[in-house]
């Protein structure tokens, strides 16, 4: 007699599976912790490695004998059609809409302002940075100058720039005051230096009015509308404007969003600026015609610092990333190319530098000669012409280095993404064997956590976005109620899919509420590792030499979150829904048999 002996591949069992797929989940929820630790760490310490020094550039013409510059924190899109003094100035000279900063905080938003430069190339990546700005700045450009120069306003201003100006006057919002009486002080402050003082450029910065309602913490003390915030800064603006005199001077307003959340889900604001200038004065193009509604231009706030360097005849920052924005400046024809040829020589140094930080050649580009002798020659159109195509070349060349920073960075991390996926799929594809029923259990499983956790941060009123979280207390509160928020979700969806899968009594003698519960986390961590992967495609992981985009950054870390406490619970959360998949067992016989004893 043969005896057959009949081997069964380990795979193929299902508890072995489960356990496989167990394993995984745990080492990806501790996998993203660790991501999340250690990018996050990265990200508040990092050091700009590009804080060199060099010759700095050659002054130009001024076109303006002085230079108020005015920021306006906290105001909302469409805040400027609303204020009759904005409106006045916008149709008296040029009105910019300025994208380029979502996602930035207050202070790295300001210092990109006053540089020209990204986070990653200035080093203030939080709103907590807390020393001097170790970069090239309008400040710093004009004390090498020789310009005196004064900030009114806030008091960070002290810490990024209080070394490199003539003179400070500081307000502190320490909840004595109201930012309403703090501005009025601010005003009365900078108006007697206008009329009295000597400052060739001058900022003043008032405070945002408005509770920020939807920020993890109030930075205002009171509560009032958007229309009291508005018509309080149109008077402030319209006692400035009494106190300039235009012919020989320029204001440029800038009303910054940053401290206003962006993508907040109950509300979707269109997409029109991050933020908005309006100038007028010496200097200013004139429109040749006004109209009710205010005509926006486009710009970028790193256009801000060269634009204004330009204004008072100061060198561009070296640092600065931005061009000037010459449709908002009067200038002759001779001056343009000038002022073009010098942005173009300042980038050529800045990216010979850049480029030896990063240990690779800069190309030796000769061709702006061709633009400074065509400017001897009198054909000032076509070396601007010129210098502006040079520049480009040289903005490209910049940005195609660092995309190879990042192409460089993600080598590693796609494969092991793609593998860990691949992984997943198969042991999901295993364990469901084609069954339609407990593919759609998945598939609800996920419908409902998404919908839980989504539903959870509407009904919090929480802000997606990185610039809601001001202090480093924040950053803490707001990752422990992402965790609570997912457990919170994830909880329910075991709940929800135990109590489907209890529908038949051989489901509880296969422990089927368990296998369902674990395979339905296995889908939700596919679910988030697909935009994890994303944005290691668009931005990799090294933050040594770059910053990824602060916004997407930041999406990506609650996308981590919601894996980690999903990877990590996951276990327990099956085991909750093979306990919903017993007590329903259990509850519904007793209910059958009181229902036949009622019927008896």
């Amino acid at each position: 007699m043969k005896v057959r002996l009949r081997l069964s591949n380990p795979l193929n069992s299902k508890k072995i599976l489960v356990a496989i797929l167990g394993i995984i989940l745990v080492l990806l929820g501790v996998g993203s912790w660790y991501l999340l630790d250690s990018g996050g760490r990265s990200v508040l310490s990092y050091k700009s490695p590009y804080t060199f020094q060099t010759q700095p550039g050659f002054a130009s013409q001024p076109l303006a004998e002085r230079l108020i510059l005015v920021i306006v924190d906290g105001l909302e899109s469409g805040s400027a059609e609303n204020m009759l003094a904005a409106r006045d100035l916008a149709n008296r000279g040029a009105a910019v809409c300025l994208q380029g900063s979502r996602g930035l905080a207050p202070i790295p938003a300001s210092t990109v302002l006053m540089t020209g430069a990204f986070p990653e190339i200035s080093g203030v990546a939080t709103n907590w940075f807390n020393t001097g700005v170790m970069v090239d700045s309008l400040w710093s450009s004009a004390r090498r100058t020789g310009l005196n120069t004064m900030i009114v306003g806030d008091d960070k201003w002290r810490a990024l720039f209080g070394d490199v100006v003539t003179k400070g006057i500081y307000h502190k919002a320490d909840g004595k005051l109201s930012n309403t009486e703090i501005n009025d002080a601010i005003l009365k402050d900078a108006i007697i230096e206008i009329k009295q003082g000597e400052s060739r450029l001058m900022l003043v910065n008032f405070l945002p009015e408005r509770s920020i309602a939807h920020s993890l913490r109030r930075t205002t003390r009171q509560d009032i509308t958007r229309e009291e915030a508005e018509a309080n800064i149109d008077m402030r603006l319209s006692d400035l404007l009494d106190a300039i005199d235009l012919g020989s001077s320029a204001i440029i307003v800038v009303l910054d969003r940053s401290h206003l959340t962006q993508n907040r889900l109950v509300e979707f604001p269109a997409n029109t600026g991050d933020a908005f200038l309006i100038a007028a004065g010496a200097g200013i193009v004139t429109p040749a015609e006004t109209s009710e509604a205010i005509q926006w231009g486009s710009g970028r706030p790193v256009d801000i610092a060269p634009t204004c360097a330009s204004l008072i005849g100061i060198p561009i920052p070296f640092h600065s990333q931005g061009k000037v924005i010459f449709s908002m400046l009067d200038m002759p024809q001779h001056i343009r190319s000038e002022i073009a040829i010098r942005q173009t020589a300042q980038r050529r140094n800045f990216a010979i530098e850049y480029m030896s930080v990063l240990g690779r050649q800069a190309n030796e580009d000769r061709s702006q000669m061709n633009a400074f002798l065509l400017h001897n020659d009198g054909r000032y159109q076509d070396a601007y012409e010129e210098a502006e195509s040079i520049d480009e070349r040289i903005i490209s060349s910049l940005k195609k280095t660092r995309a190879g920073l990042v192409a460089s960075s993600r080598l590693v991390s796609i494969p092991v993404l793609t593998v860990v996926a691949a992984v997943l799929i198969c042991i999901i594809a295993m364990l469901t064997q084609g069954n339609l029923r407990k593919v759609l259990v998945s598939v609800i499983g996920v419908f409902c956590y998404f919908t839980a956790y989504y539903g959870l941060l509407l009904i919090r009123g929480t802000p997606l976005s990185s610039d809601a979280i001001l202090h480093p207390s924040e950053l803490t509160g707001f990752y422990h109620g992402r965790i609570i928020d997912t457990a919170v979700s994830l909880a329910f969806t075991a709940i929800v899919i135990g109590w489907i899968a209890s529908g038949k009594k051989e489901d509880l003698r296969s422990r089927q509420g368990f296998i369902s519960g674990l395979v339905s986390f296995g889908f939700i961590a596919l679910a988030l590792i697909a935009p994890i992967g994303a944005f290691v495609v668009a931005e990799g992981f090294n933050y040594n030499l770059y910053l990824p985009d602060m916004q997407k950054g930041f999406r990506c870390f609650m996308y981590l979150i919601q894996l980690m406490t999903a990877g990590i619970l996951s276990p327990v959360l099956a085991g909750l829904s093979e306990g919903v998949v017993v007590m329903a067992s259990k509850a519904r016989p007793s209910s059958l048999e009181q229902h036949e004893s009622l019927s008896e």
